[in-house]
């Protein structure tokens, strides 16, 4: 039996390439949501994660929210990159 997880890393960002802290990501697939908030830098991650597909979102107000989907491999790090762009008409 190998390792069964991987972690994912995420990196958000604005349109300018600025890190965007306080962004509440939702990581939905198997099991349970996973909801965390990004730190100073914009980053945050998720360990140990079953392996199979998952659709993560990104929000914060002011922008438009982001969602894409996303492949675990088992006993693999993915990084993954996140912009936000602002929001239209506020």
């Amino acid at each position: 039996m190998g390792i069964q997880t991987g972690n994912l890393f995420v990196q958000v960002i604005d349109t300018q390439g600025e890190a965007l802290p306080g962004v509440v990501l939702t990581l939905s697939g198997p099991g349970a949501p996973h909801v965390q908030e990004t730190n100073a830098f914009g980053q945050c991650q998720f360990p140990g994660l079953s392996s199979g597909s998952y659709t993560i979102k990104a929000e914060e107000e002011g922008f438009a929210p982001n969602s894409q989907p996303v492949t675990i491999h088992p006993g693999r790090n993915t990084d993954l990159g996140i912009t936000l762009s602002p929001a239209i008409g506020e």
